[in-house]
């Protein structure tokens, strides 16, 4: 058993805990492979494989052993607890799968107004041609556990927690900062970014922000729904495999107007008009 003194250390520096044990362990699996990859190589760490692939899923995994290292089965009963929670408006479940289409098929009408014209190549549609649009309940199945994981973490653990120190909005950016830079190893990875392109990985970062804001927004209006974000998540990567990425920055110009004007309308307390920001009970 241990000890209460450990424990209340643990629980004392829950987040600090959290952040750093979620970066320092998927960089040590996603750093060794990006490196293989650049010198031609390949590695079973590689984020495709089994474990590459498990290091994200671990926000949700350092949450739960963080909430049972503090409260025990108890802790991890409470941390899942929020995935029951799905008796909320339509609204947000259309908002949650949906918006990232709305912001594609938005930013590229745009583009074509201002005489950017392009084609866009749906990774579905590269494999599936006409059946593409069939497979979408195949991308949400495969999709479903990594999303969960990840929001378990982000969303599920560290984000109330946050609220009970800071309002929503610095809550929201503080998680963007240390998401961003999760991120940063398989930014250079998949080829978006070089390896010196330290402008590219702090704009990456930066550009983490907006979408934090609107998971605190549908968190927090949805009673801390951990379903809602688990399903926004989903909605973004149906998107990018269904319709594909646009190669201009008009969709990132987009979410962020959306973030700007959910601040204006919401507050930076809450992110809502309607209810407190969810803080963590504990």
């Amino acid at each position: 058993m241990m000890s209460t003194n450990l424990s209340n250390w643990i629980k004392r520096y829950q987040i600090l805990l959290f952040f750093l044990l979620t970066l320092a362990i998927s960089w040590a699996v996603w750093i060794p492979a990006t490196v293989a990859k650049l010198h031609g190589e390949t590695s079973i760490l590689a984020p495709e494989g089994l474990i590459g692939g498990i290091a994200r899923w671990l926000p949700g995994l350092i949450a739960i052993i963080l909430s049972f290292l503090i409260f025990g089965k108890s802790g991890i009963g409470r941390l899942f607890q929020p995935m029951r929670i799905w008796r909320v408006g339509l609204f947000w479940y259309i908002f949650a799968l949906f918006f990232q289409m709305i912001v594609f098929y938005g930013g590229k009408i745009i583009d074509t107004l201002f005489g950017n014209l392009y084609e866009v190549t749906s990774p579905l549609y590269s494999v599936y041609g006409a059946q593409a649009a069939l497979m979408a309940p195949t991308v949400i199945l495969f999709t479903f556990p990594g999303a969960f994981a990840e929001e378990l973490g982000w969303r599920g653990y560290v984000l109330p927690r946050l609220q009970n120190k800071f309002n929503a909005l610095l809550s929201s950016i503080v998680i963007a900062i240390f998401w961003g830079a999760w991120h940063v190893p398989l930014l250079i990875y998949f080829g978006d970014f070089g390896v010196n392109d330290y402008a590219g990985y702090v704009l990456a970062m930066v550009n983490f922000i907006p979408i934090a804001i609107i998971y605190t927004w549908i968190y927090n209006n949805t009673q801390g729904s951990l379903l809602l974000v688990t399903l926004f998540h989903i909605g973004q990567q149906l998107s990018n495999n269904l319709l594909g990425v646009l190669p201009t920055v008009t969709d990132e110009i987009l979410v962020w107007i959306v973030a700007v004007v959910i601040i204006i309308i919401e507050g930076v307390a809450n992110l809502s008009r309607r209810v407190s920001r969810h803080q963590y009970a504990g």
